[in-house]
């Protein structure tokens, strides 16, 4: 099995909300443009009463065909902010069918790089910024049409609109793309020294470059802002100011206009795609490429020498799930080598062709020298026949691979990696001297003994700084190896605090006779010792005292009720005496298992967690004591415990998929109830509909078996496991693998599961003693398990 870390990306609440917002309609006016069936006009035919009914209809009709016939005329723009993220979304529309879109200036900002895309899906490529004007808010894109052009809008001419008229808005509000909104010119009038439309309709973010049209489809404005008090409320810059803008155009050229962190062409070449910028001299890139894996690479233009010559450059990723690093001996296209981090691994790899099945992988190791989410200076000296790869001026790779022999030099990023470059170059040697011994010596000791940081005097300080760089590097990785050490005590402290209930939980269930285990208290108290151990703040004692107490109000009730209920269910008097006694002995565990329901389900609101059904707080039993909420399997072991306290014979069954319990009377009769679903009474045909939902098949008498106490806290682990994996969390796998094997010590596969999680936690020894004990078993190995793999990594740690 093997491990890795990634980054969940969630979609944002903001996000969510705005959607939920618009699917529920309370987007008033607003409507899509891929569903025109809404009565955007309906508002006004109402006002006239002598309006027919097919009058209105007309409207509707009429409205439609305005939408389809603007929609073609829209764009979307999409701007990117200075580190190359999303910055924005907004409006334009087609003035000109050869390729003018008109749209506010402030929507492009000013030299940011954006695409145009048409509502068609089509995306233009951008030629010029054909004219702009800050003062007014206005810009016109002239835009790649190719052989197609495009369908342009008429403006509207002469006098501003009149107040009272009817109009449309497109645009892309809060990113909801090709969206339209129905409202009324309120106004024309004077806002900060500007004559602008007054429009009675919501206006939102994205919106902004849109067209509004009249009637007729002809443009009267260009959407500018909304009000910042109400929502209903918005204005438009009038299309005449768009006219002097067309008569004195000044285009400046695309590449020109994104000014603001280009890479120099006369410096480097991108290949395959991405995008790639340069600021204060530390190169950036911040999207995927068009190579296979995101592949993207940016070439130096400088000449390449013969060998031996070093290309060194300095490298930080923001995701160390990601890779970035040097290129070397590129054709200019798919073929190369690369050296770089990945995955916290150094790797050397020979690119022959577009796709992974052309690519070797030559090299890929663990190096203690490379500093996770630290600038790392990589190395690659090249030789004849021979290949030397450094991180931080230690050797990592060496190899004689010479399926390519010359080519370009640059660097390369992958995935959605975002990594910064610095300091790029090449030369002859380009190798930093190292640290003398007695610097080295004193950094190593800093944190340990009397060396501390706290006491570095400058004299000090401006010595090391004659090694800047060197020196700085090693005193970051020093700090990450105290940082370590920090780390390692207290996962040691949590291991010594946990270690006494592991061993208690272990003996709960070590091997004995039947007859000597106390059954009642056994499964309650091993489903508290999960959650003690899970969080050892949890209080034991306090939580068996509330069962107690909740087991004793249960039984205050029973008196008096099931007196009540054996009143109402007298057998007739030609029953004889033995039918009578079992029938009320029937009904009285009838009635008490009756008063358990009302007493959790009815008075105290135990429940199953359904909005979240995998929140590991389902699982823990003190959370649903607690909480009164959780899984089926965590309520049945509170139900399971308050039946047993109470005198009833409650049994867990473990169907596939939802766990039940099962009542069984002294008669034989017995009764299946879904605790999960507030104690409801579940018949043989409601049982096989379950196994049917849940497994895909009819269910079998094995699935109605018993469960033990320990099947059933194995069942509530492998959840807590489940989650756990899901959510790639180590530190809650090894918890709850370490229970696991605590109670299933001859399970193979779970221990070596545990070893390897505290490998990657860094419990190196304790790993080495799970290996250990797995080859002492078997020798050459349990099913295939690549135990000795795994221990002869561990060695360099344990040497260490």
């Amino acid at each position: 099995m093997t491990f890795w870390h990634h980054r969940s990306r969630n979609l944002d609440p903001i996000c969510c909300a705005v959607l939920a917002w618009y699917l529920m309609g309370v987007a008033g006016a607003m409507v899509s443009a891929d569903e025109p069936r809404v009565a955007v006009d309906q508002a006004a035919a109402e006002e006239a009463s002598d309006v027919q009914a097919s009058d209105v209809q007309v409207a509707v009709a009429t409205t439609e065909q305005l939408i389809a016939e603007v929609r073609p005329s829209l764009v979307t723009i999409r701007v990117q902010g200075r580190d190359g993220d999303p910055l924005g979304i907004g409006t334009g529309f087609v003035i000109d069918g050869s390729g003018l879109i008109a749209t506010n200036m402030h929507v492009i900002g000013e030299g940011r790089p954006f695409t145009v895309e048409t509502s068609g899906g089509r995306n233009l490529p951008v030629i010029s910024i054909e004219a702009s004007d800050s003062a007014n808010d206005l810009a016109i894109i002239r835009v790649d049409v190719g052989d197609d052009r495009l369908s342009a809008l008429t403006l509207s001419q002469g006098e501003p609109p009149p107040q009272g008229k009817r109009v449309l808005a497109f645009g892309n509000p809060l990113g909801l793309q090709d969206s339209v909104v129905e409202g009324m010119v309120s106004a024309v009038r004077e806002i900060s020294g500007r004559e602008m439309i007054q429009l009675a309709m919501p206006v939102q973010p994205g919106n902004s470059g849109g067209p509004v049209v009249d009637s007729q489809g002809s443009v009267l404005g260009i959407v500018n802002m909304k009000s910042a008090v109400d929502d209903n409320l918005g204005f438009a810059i009038p299309i005449d100011n768009l006219t002097p803008l067309r008569q004195k155009t000044n285009p400046i050229t695309m590449d020109r206009w994104v000014r603001l962190s280009g890479l120099d062409e006369s410096d480097w070449e991108i290949v395959l795609g991405g995008s790639w910028q340069q600021r204060g001299g530390v190169i950036s890139a911040s999207a995927p490429g068009n190579g296979f894996g995101g592949r993207s690479l940016c070439l130096s233009t400088a000449a390449v020498n013969d060998p031996p010559y070093d290309i060194s450059v300095w490298v930080r990723l923001d995701d160390e799930s990601g890779a970035a690093g040097i290129a070397f001996h590129s054709d200019g296209g798919d073929r190369h080598y690369g050296f770089y981090p990945s995955n916290g691994k150094m790797r050397l790899t020979c690119f022959l062709g577009p796709s992974v099945y052309s690519w070797q992988v030559l090299s890929d190791v663990q190096s203690k020298h490379y500093l996770a989410e630290q600038w790392n200076h990589l190395r690659v000296r090249v030789e004849e026949g021979r290949m030397k790869c450094y991180v931080n001026e230690h050797l990592v790779v060496e190899s004689t691979d010479m399926q390519l022999t010359k080519g370009r030099i640059g660097i390369v990023k992958f995935r959605d990696t975002k990594p910064q470059f610095r300091r790029f170059s090449v030369g002859p040697d380009l190798a930093s001297p190292p640290l003398s011994t007695a610097i080295a010596d004193w950094i190593a000791g800093l944190g340990k003994g009397d060396v501390h940081a706290s006491e570095i005097d400058q004299s000090r300080v401006d010595m090391l700084a004659a090694r800047g760089d060197v020196v700085s590097r090693e005193l970051r990785r020093r700090a990450v190896e105290l940082e370590e050490e920090a780390q390692q005590m207290k996962n040691l402290a949590g291991d010594v605090l946990r270690a006494p209930l592991l061993a208690e939980l272990g003996e709960l269930f070590a091997e004995q006779p039947e007859s000597e285990i106390d059954s009642s208290s056994r499964l309650v108290k091993g489903a508290l010792l999960i959650s003690a151990i899970e969080n050892p703040q949890v209080d034991l004692a306090a939580y068996e005292a509330k069962l107690e107490r909740m087991a004793r109000e249960i039984a205050e009730d029973f008196g008096a009720t099931i007196d009540e209920a054996t009143d109402d269910e007298a057998t007739d008097d030609e029953a004889t005496d033995d039918e009578a006694t079992d029938d009320e002995a029937t009904d009285d565990e009838r009635a008490k298992r009756r008063i358990l329901d009302k007493y959790l389900f009815q008075e105290n609101g135990f429940h199953g967690g359904r909005a979240e059904y995998y929140h590991p707080a389902n699982s823990f039993l003190d959370r649903v004591i607690d909480d009164r909420e959780g899984l089926p399997i965590t309520l049945a072991i509170l139900y399971i415990d308050l039946g047993r306290r109470l005198g009833l014979q409650i049994e867990g069954i473990g169907l596939p998929g939802h766990f039940v319990v099962k009542q069984v009377m002294e008669s034989g009769e017995e009764q299946l109830i879904d605790v999960f679903d507030g104690g409801t009474e579940l018949s043989d045909e409601a049982a096989d509909a379950l196994v049917q939902q849940f497994a895909g098949r009819a269910i079998t008498p094995s699935d109605l078996q018993p469960q033990s106490d320990l099947d059933i806290l194995t069942r509530v682990l492998n959840n807590l496991i489940g989650i756990a994996t899901r959510e790639q969390d180590i530190d809650a796998m090894l918890r709850r693998t370490d229970m696991f094997v605590t109670l299933h010590p001859d399970e193979n596969r779970y221990r070596f599961m545990r070893a390897q999680l505290r490998a990657i936690s860094g419990r190196t020894t304790r790993a080495r003693e799970d290996l250990d004990e797995l080859l002492r078993r078997e020798p050459n190995g349990i099913n295939g398990l690549p135990i000795r793999e795994l221990k002869a990594s561990l060695q360099p740690d344990l040497e260490r």
